[in-house]
């Protein structure tokens, strides 16, 4: 009986190391994810959170007092003409950052790919210096340049024999002229990222595609966009997510989001009404939304672009 019982004990025991070891097993991942996991809580989904919560209250920081608005905030928000010019101006700055700052890098990448190791590191040098410099002080040499005055633009148009320009209290101009600022300072940094995916694309493949009879044509169309797209995807994403915080510091420094705000984009509004007004409800709602439409529109990119990405192996 005795023998039986210390078999047992030993059975129990075995299967019991095997539970917490097929737990054990389980949990670790979890266990590596965690410090990760929790300064993502901390500092990414918290916030987020936050916001949410706040933008059903109506209430000022400098008042204690609050008021339950409800998803009521949503629907004024998304009915107000005011915020659906915040979104047209939003937009339009998106397009003409995704010109200056995704596909004219790619473009320059590639017409500088086959040029001399000294000449590719001028370009590098030259494109990217405008990122290291501060950005307020990088963004106040342009004030001269707008200078409706005696500034360089104006002063080289009027040599031409044209109109010289309010460049920043003209509604037509002012956006196109802030986002000139952000591209300039956001140009290198992406030229170099696209650079560096284009060289990383194995010259074996481009020189056997060359020695089988491919122009130089089929050998772009059929090796090195497709080997490229990973590179592109990530210029693309981040594009499109940063964009509008590339422009935060020009509107600051150059317009304040005038004439009217004529400039603001939905980043710069919520800074005004957060940071200046103080109507935090107001400011957390287009939080929120900003949120929903970045996430959304990168999730949607992401898995169209996706399918047509190949890696290499």
């Amino acid at each position: 009986m005795t023998a039986q019982t210390s078999l047992g004990q030993r059975v129990r025991h075995l299967l019991g190391q095997q539970v917490l070891a097929g737990i054990g097993s389980r949990l670790m991942p979890y266990l590596y994810l965690a410090p990760a996991l929790f300064f993502i809580g901390l500092f990414v989904l918290w916030p987020v959170a936050r916001a949410f919560y706040n933008s059903l209250y109506d209430g000022n920081l400098l008042f204690p007092y609050r008021e339950y608005v409800g998803p009521q905030r949503y629907v004024d928000l998304l009915t107000n003409p005011r915020f659906h010019q915040i979104l047209i101006q939003s937009a339009y700055y998106l397009a003409l950052m995704l010109a200056g700052v995704f596909a004219l890098p790619i473009l320059l990448a590639l017409l500088t790919l086959n040029v001399t190791p000294r000449e590719v590191g001028f370009f590098q040098s030259v494109f990217f210096l405008p990122t290291v410099i501060a950005a307020n002080i990088a963004v106040s040499v342009w004030i001269w340049f707008y200078n409706p005055t005696g500034g360089l633009f104006n002063t080289v148009i009027k040599a031409l024999g044209i109109e010289p320009v309010v460049w920043l209290r003209n509604k037509d101009t002012v956006i196109p002229a802030v986002a000139l600022v952000a591209i300039w300072k956001q140009f290198g940094f992406h030229y170099l990222l696209a650079l560096a995916g284009l060289k990383s694309i194995s010259t074996d493949l481009t020189e056997a595609a060359a020695v089988d009879g491919a122009n130089n044509r089929t050998i772009m169309r059929r090796i090195i966009l497709p080997l490229f797209g990973p590179t592109a995807l990530f210029l693309l994403v981040i594009t499109l997510i940063q964009g509008l915080e590339f422009t935060f510091v020009p509107i600051e420094v150059l317009t304040r989001g005038g004439p009217a705000g004529a400039s603001s984009n939905l980043v710069y509004s919520i800074y005004q009404e957060g940071f200046r007004t103080f109507r935090v409800g107001l400011a957390s709602a287009q939080s929120v939304v900003l949120i929903a439409l970045f996430g959304g529109l990168a999730y949607v990119q992401y898995r169209m672009l996706e399918r047509n990405v190949q890696y290499e192996r």
